[in-house]
């Protein structure tokens, strides 16, 4: 539950940031608002402020001066400040007084929510303001493909940040096992800064991500870089690491990340090694409707229509493919359903190779079927107790939020909530906790799961899906599902189809 108090001298921006943001959603239960500095800091010495978003230039009290005057009294609140100037000197005064993020008028409502997203979580986490705080904020944003190439250019250029390298790729660190993975991360950081330049911060899956950027990126020698070090500071069997795919452009370092956290998310790390070797893709189209097919099959509420869907998919996986990779392909898809669904569970690959893949299926083709389905029942034993580990009205909330988006129904947490007698932010604010995610980024998940879904009719207008999962607007839909799929809508169909053509099957 968070307070958030909104400075600006204009009214308008004051009511556009009042009625645009979903701020229930986001876990705040108190929006104050006033139009100069003098009367903001009043509120803060009546009461405690977790998030400031202010203006700069107002009457009485400039937003400088009040962010000077609150790091005195309430050094805890976080800040961001919203301005129509974007002169160089008041970035660099903001970055001295700790502000989580400098955004120039006249600014996207989403982008403005994001960054109230990316902060809010930073307060649940109980992190301490920095300037070390901002460029973490940025570097979360980048890899996450939350930010133009306009802004991220600014934030670089505030930040001593070069982008104009040649090539750019991802390492992420994850402990596997008990110890310390400290001295691997330094000897990482200061052995990369001999060759590359080096971004790091730790990313809310807790992995250790270090951005290098630099003239070419040889996977193989950071390969034998990483074994080298592991074996150096004794932590071969603490820490593994993953290397995603190297890009040329810096708005693609989203794409080298994805890559590295799904080589970390889509193995045994009990069994793996200190570099984790890649893997076959497994956010394409085709595993994207075969985990869309496998999530849908665990939501079903009765037994038997799921073991009529289990069926049904075995049969389709066993035409047209080998068995190994059939059952690959399988095993990679419920993976990716899990941690997916479920980013707060811990020990989730463990549960999946241990206790579901071993042992089901003899490697014989005429019983990958039978195998096929018992591993899929299996793993939604996983998938129920994960899910069961929710309270009761979060569980409501998913359900509601799936049923809509399914059923092409509007989807509103206050609706729910005054359905249903509750509270919006506090219901907000426990989604956020269980889930690991905020309810608009979940319920936009949905809806992009949904999409990819009809996408593969051609005769479907990308704009007629995206009003009947739920996007009102046809840009913001393309906006996010380039933001978790790396391409357009019309891009991903065009491949999708053309797989289609070549008689791949989900």
């Amino acid at each position: 539950m968070y307070t958030v108090l909104l400075v600006d001298d204009e009214d308008s921006v004051l009511e556009v940031l009042k009625k645009s943001i979903h701020w229930q959603e986001l876990g705040v239960d108190k929006l104050l608002a006033v139009s100069d500095g003098l009367t903001a800091l009043d509120c803060f010495e009546r009461q405690h402020i977790d998030l400031l978003i202010t203006d700069i230039r107002m009457p009485r009290m400039n937003g400088l001066e009040l962010i000077g005057r609150v790091r005195d009294i309430s050094p805890d609140t976080h800040t961001i400040l919203l301005t129509a100037y974007g002169e160089f000197e008041y970035a660099k005064q903001a970055i001295a007084l700790g502000v989580e993020n400098y955004l120039l008028k006249p600014v996207a409502r989403e982008e403005v929510e994001q960054n109230i997203r990316n902060t809010l979580d930073n307060i649940y986490r109980k992190r301490e303001n920095s300037e070390s705080l901002l460029q973490e904020n940025v570097l979360r944003r980048w890899t996450a493909g939350n930010i133009g190439d306009e802004e991220l250019s600014d934030r670089a250029a505030m930040l001593g940040m070069n982008l104009y390298q040649k090539a750019y790729c991802v390492v992420c660190l994850v402990k596997r096992a008990r110890g310390s993975m400290a001295g691997m991360c330094s000897a990482c950081a200061e052995t990369f800064a001999k060759e590359y330049d080096v971004w790091r911060f730790w990313d809310e899956k807790g992995n250790y991500v270090m951005i290098l950027g630099g003239r070419e990126i040889d996977t193989k020698a950071l390969t034998d870089t990483l074994e080298r070090l592991a074996w150096e500071t004794e932590t071969e069997q603490i820490v593994s690491a993953a290397i995603g795919t190297p890009v040329r452009q810096a708005l693609n370092v989203r794409l080298s990340y994805q890559a590295a956290c799904d080589a970390i998310e889509l193995v045994d790390l009990q069994t793996a090694g200190v570099v984790l070797g890649s893997r076959e893709d497994v956010r394409g189209t085709n595993a994207d409707l075969l985990a869309e097919e496998i999530k849908i099959l665990f939501f079903l509420p009765e037994e038997e229509s799921r073991l009529q869907g289990y069926r049904h998919l075995a049969h389709k996986l066993a035409l047209g493919t080998s068995g190994g990779e059939a059952f690959a392909r399988l095993v990679q898809g419920c993976l990716y359903v899990l941690v997916n669904e479920f980013p707060n569970y811990g020990g989730i690959q463990e549960k999946v190779y241990h206790h579901s893949v071993s042992g089901v299926w003899d490697g014989e083709e005429a019983h990958l079927e039978q195998a096929a389905v018992v591993f899929l029942q299996k793993v939604y034993g996983i998938f129920a107790e994960c899910f069961d580990a929710y309270t009761p009205i979060v569980r409501r909330v998913v359900l509601y939020i799936r049923n809509c988006v399914l059923g092409g129904e509007g989807v509103s947490l206050k609706e729910f909530c005054g359905q249903n007698g509750m509270n919006p932010a506090y219901i907000g604010h426990m989604f956020k906790g269980e889930t690991g995610v905020f309810f608009n980024d979940y319920l936009n998940r949905c809806r992009i799961e949904r999409a990819i879904v009809l996408l593969r009719n051609p005769n479907r207008m990308v704009k007629d899906i995206a009003e009947e999962v739920g996007f009102t607007n046809t840009s913001y839909f393309v906006k996010c599902f380039r933001e978790q799929k790396g391409i357009s809508p019309a891009k991903y169909r065009q491949e999708l189809l053309g797989m289609q053509k070549k008689g791949s099957r989900p």
